[in-house]
């Protein structure tokens, strides 16, 4: 299988290298890279899309310069690839991340490994991170969790081993439907329930707290539909975007009627923690 690699270019790296990989992480491409100036994004050339490249929204934006290349490369080892890139993420020594290729190391309150079906190296650790030390904050135990955009699951697996009584992870790829639940399978969790689909899964007034690490747009039009799948009291992490869209954010927390009352950031990355 032949795959097509784009190498982009961006000036200033931060934070338009990681908003690119998100973005384009949404469509074909299921292999990144990150260079020194920039990433480059690995597709199957048969269902890449040349065209597509100029629809796409980050390189548009006034406050960024983004130029690419594009050639067919020779099939590469990804699981090696992956490895070299992806680093264990630790929070304290309440939570660390990792893969089954790195040993285990003790000490740590929740040793969760994980193996994505795609390369890890799109920089959203600052992301993930934040989210850890927020749920770290809250009391979990016997609560009702989902967690909107689940990915790899790490935040749901968490959420088990932190007391839930039941976990609902949702994803709208089915590639992550596929890696939550070997993750879940893998770390040996009963409580987690994985489905496709987005926020319309969640009926009213089901949730005890909602982890939504997704992207700023998903995030302020979901919010009213979090909202009302929060029980009264409920909290709502909500990370994926810059702190630039903080301001927006928080405009679109006070608009749904919730209360924020943590905020954190890392590097570029935010992360609002609201209550209903």
């Amino acid at each position: 299988m032949r795959y097509t690699e784009v190498t982009f270019l961006v000036e200033p790296i931060d934070p338009w290298r990681d908003l690119l990989i998100a973005e384009l992480g949404e469509g074909n491409f299921d292999s990144f890279e990150e260079t020194p100036h920039g990433v480059k994004a690995y597709v199957k050339s048969d269902r890449f899309d040349r065209a597509s490249l100029a629809t796409l929204k980050v390189p548009r934006d006034p406050h960024v310069r983004i130029s690419h290349t594009v050639r067919e490369v020779e099939p590469r080892n990804w699981n090696e690839e992956w490895e070299r890139s992806f680093q264990p993420v630790e929070v304290g020594k309440e939570v660390r991340i990792r893969a089954e290729f790195h040993p285990f190391v003790p000490g740590f309150t929740h040793d969760i490994v994980i193996t994505p079906r795609m390369a890890f190296g799109t920089g959203h650790h600052s992301t993930t991170r934040m989210m850890v030390e927020a749920m770290l904050g809250l009391d979990l135990k016997d609560q009702h969790v989902c967690d909107l955009g689940c990915g790899t699951a790490v935040l749901a697996i968490l959420a088990e081993r932190m007391g839930a009584k039941s976990v609902h992870a949702i994803d709208i790829d089915e590639q992550a439907v596929l890696n939550a639940r070997e993750n879940i399978a893998l770390n040996g969790c009963g409580r987690i329930v994985v489905d496709k689909g987005d926020v319309a899964l969640l009926g009213p007034a089901t949730c005890g707290v909602i982890l939504a690490n997704i992207e700023r747009n998903t995030l302020l039009r979901d919010m009213s539909a979090m909202r009302d799948a929060l029980l009264p009291g409920g909290a709502l992490l909500l990370s994926g975007f810059v702190n630039a869209d903080r301001p927006l954010m928080l405009e679109g927390v006070g608009a749904a009627g919730l209360r924020p009352e943590e905020m954190l950031s890392n590097g570029e990355w935010s992360l609002i923690g609201c209550r209903k």
